[in-house]
């Protein structure tokens, strides 16, 4: 059944209400048996606002980026990005990117390119990005958003983002037309927030290994 947003809300500073957009909300069906797992916290500055159930996931756009928007208050390096997909039956791997994108102007401020997600075969499957090389700092409200790039069709494309059953969690986020006149949707009184995470501060800080003529010279 297809579902469409006449009047929907954009992010600018605080979401405003405004009908001048329209997105085009499609999702696949629920998924027989959903699963359950665990809820996403803050704790270990682990961000998530998922309850771990896997619903249902959107038909995404060629030029779509999906994800949740979070507070990363003071911020810290970006470590990881874990998300749930699920295959729809299209087969992977899937290509893809992550990006982080400013909530208050909906512009890409950072991201990371040329990612594969593995095939989910008719079951959820977890991915999860090590983001430590890209030393992305993040504070603030940031919105997490997965570029999903493998398509059927211009309007189907994966990996597909799986969205848990919550309604009004003011979280999940839609960017249409991204790499023209990106607009950012609120669309959470129209699907739960997506299992989406993110980690940061958790990246293992380098240490040089002395060489054995450094050790000679410290018991000089």
């Amino acid at each position: 059944m297809k579902r469409l947003l006449t009047s929907a809300f954009v992010i600018a500073g605080l979401l405003a209400a405004v009908s001048a957009y329209a997105i085009d909300l499609h999702p696949h069906g629920v998924q027989a048996s959903p699963q359950s797992g665990k809820p996403a916290t803050t704790v270990n500055d682990v961000l998530g606002c998922d309850d771990g159930v896997t619903w249902n996931g959107w038909y995404q756009g060629t030029d779509d980026r999906l994800g949740n928007l979070f507070d990363f208050g003071a911020g810290g390096v970006l470590s990881t990005v874990s998300f749930t997909h699920f295959d729809y039956s299209t087969a992977g791997p899937y290509d893809y990117n992550v990006e982080i994108w400013d909530p208050a102007s909906c512009t890409r401020v950072a991201g990371r390119n040329g990612l594969v997600a593995a095939s989910s075969v008719w079951t959820n499957t977890l991915e999860t990005v090590d983001m430590c090389d890209n030393g992305i700092f993040v504070s603030g409200s940031l919105i997490v958003a997965i570029d999903p790039n493998t398509c059927n069709s211009p309007t189907d494309c994966y990996p597909d983002l799986v969205f848990d059953d919550q309604l009004g969690v003011f979280c999940p986020v839609i960017i249409n037309n991204a790499s023209t006149a990106p607009a950012c949707y609120d669309v959470s009184a129209y699907g739960g927030p997506f299992l989406l995470r993110a980690s940061v501060n958790e990246c293992v800080t380098p240490t040089r290994t002395p060489s054995w003529g450094q050790l000679k010279s410290m018991y000089r």
